[in-house]
């Protein structure tokens, strides 16, 4: 007897392609005409919570092979089955770490502030490729003289002295701008240190990403296991991530005035904003 509420699932999203796609569609042709379970009765079978099967069923993570034997288990599938939808989970996770690592890469070179026409003999990123198009002026072709006769400028001795004195002069301003906000000749009397979420007595803080929970869920370690639950109306801050992106879908923290850490599905955080709290929150 099927369980009651079984819901037709959603499509999956036209961007999820290659592997991936290929095994969350043989895996949701299991769980459909292989099992009478709704998706929560699928979770209890296998012991995990609602969340992570239905990020398996939606091709927003990869089953991992623990969890995919004892799916086969449960849905009676045969030896020959099983090692042929075992392959496609083999490379579906393959693609997926692939996609991980490549997302990691660009945001280090973003970081960097790796750009094209960078200095000779630097990082790949940071160089302008053979034959690639440089920018041109009114006149096409006359971009790359001028900033031939502008590296010569910047290499005489009148160059040179002109930029110390532009140098000299961002100093002074600096120096001024400084010695005004932190109290110095220039003080008006106010704390321009001060801030609306930071009070001047107030204990030490910093500046985090916080989030009100929308709906409930599991709050996972990076080695995949339930180590605890947010619920509705929770707030939820950021925490900086141990190395490694073990999810593409999840932000790493805790709900304030809990000291779980761990990663929460981020469909279920609504932001609040950037706030200043307290060290220990």
């Amino acid at each position: 007897m099927s369980e009651p509420g079984r819901r037709p699932l959603k499509p999956l999203p036209p961007e999820l392609d290659g592997p991936v796609r290929e095994f969350t569609e043989q895996l949701r042709a299991v769980f459909r005409d292989r099992t009478e379970l709704n998706q929560r009765g699928l979770a209890e079978a296998l012991h995990l919570t609602k969340s992570p099967v239905s990020r398996y069923l939606n091709g927003q993570e990869v089953m991992p092979a623990d969890t995919f034997a004892a799916l086969c288990e449960l849905a009676g599938l045969t030896p020959r089955e099983r090692q042929r939808l075992g392959r496609l989970r083999q490379e579906a996770a393959e693609a997926a770490e692939r996609g991980r690592r490549s997302e990691q890469q660009d945001e280090g070179a973003a970081s960097t502030g790796g750009v094209a026409g960078g200095p000779a003999g630097g990082p790949a990123s940071m160089r302008t490729p053979a034959g690639a198009n440089t920018p041109a002026g009114p006149a096409g072709s006359a971009w790359p003289a001028r900033r031939a006769r502008l590296a010569a400028v910047l290499r005489s001795p009148a160059g040179l002295g002109a930029l110390a004195a532009a140098a000299a002069v961002c100093a002074g301003t600096f120096a001024v701008v400084g010695a005004q906000t932190s109290g110095g000749p220039a003080d008006t009397g106010k704390d321009t240190n001060m801030t609306a979420d930071r009070p001047a007595d107030g204990p030490s803080c910093r500046t985090t990403r916080v989030y009100r929970v929308i709906e409930d869920g599991d709050i996972l370690d990076a080695g995949r296991n339930d180590i605890g639950d947010v619920h509705a109306d929770d707030v939820f801050r950021l925490d900086r991530a141990p190395a490694g992106r073990p999810y593409r879908f999840r932000d790493y923290g805790h709900v304030a005035g809990t000291r779980t850490k761990g990663y929460v599905d981020q469909a279920k955080l609504k932001a609040l904003g950037s706030r200043c709290v307290d060290e220990h929150g």
